[in-house]
């Protein structure tokens, strides 16, 4: 494993992490607080894949699958895993369905992860 691999999750790790602590202010404690900033991050991708769901895809295949050997790109690989990991997955099956029905189901999982998103900071209050 390379150097700049490491150093490049490990930025990652602490920028997500002082995220994360700002959630102090509604009473979500550190290791609970990654689940919220994700699924608000997948969330805010869901959405812009209702409309470009293609540019999406491809955003996340460019920082993750392609291999380039410098720090920030190691950085951005681990940023779009977390932000967009979920989402992408989800977004490269639906893009195999008919327009009408991958639109309904794009919105329904926009929806879902709103839904989980307000669900699991409401534990906390």
């Amino acid at each position: 494993m390379s150097r700049k691999k490491v150093v490049g999750f490990i930025l990652v790790f602490v920028v997500i992490t002082l995220i994360a602590c700002s959630l102090y202010g509604i009473n979500i404690p550190l290791p609970s607080s990654y689940i919220p900033v994700m699924i608000a991050a997948n969330g805010v991708f869901a959405f812009f894949s209702i409309f470009a769901q293609r540019l999406t895809i491809v955003l996340y295949e460019a920082n993750v699958y392609e291999e380039n050997d410098s720090l920030s790109s190691y950085f951005y690989k681990y940023v779009a895993v977390f932000t967009s990991g979920i989402n992408y997955f989800v977004q490269s099956i639906l893009s195999r369905l008919p327009f009408l029905v991958n639109k309904l189901l794009a919105i329904c999982f926009f929806l879902s992860l709103i839904w989980i998103g307000f669900g699991t900071t409401g534990i906390f209050n």
